[in-house]
């Protein structure tokens, strides 16, 4: 009979470098205004597992303005995931900052 012990979920992977997990990461992106730019960001996030606590976004003539907010993230874990996010090539621009009380904000 198989097993049908069900796989652990994305929130219960531990962020080794994360020294507080209550902390969350907000991201700021500007991208091309085109039809397929959530599905990429969003694909990305699936293929590292983590799913964003918040998204917003809003079209501004043609540029999409995006919000994104993640908990459970490193420093160290952030700022590659916002490298990640800027290699894309419908996003224009990435910032971020540590949301845990000591407001620390890197562009990357």
């Amino acid at each position: 009979m198989p097993d049908t012990t069900p796989f652990p979920s994305a929130h219960s992977r531990r962020d080794p470098w994360q020294d507080r997990p209550d902390a969350c990461v907000e991201y700021q992106l500007r991208t091309d205004a085109e039809a397929d730019v959530m599905c990429r960001l969003l694909g990305l996030f699936a293929q590292l597992q983590v799913l964003p606590d918040a998204l917003h976004m809003q079209r501004l003539q043609d540029d999409l303005h995006i919000s994104l907010r993640l908990s459970g993230l490193s420093l160290h874990r952030a700022g590659v995931l916002a490298q990640k996010l800027r290699s894309l090539v419908c996003v224009w621009e990435v910032t971020w900052q540590h949301l845990d009380h000591s407001l620390v904000t890197e562009v990357a």
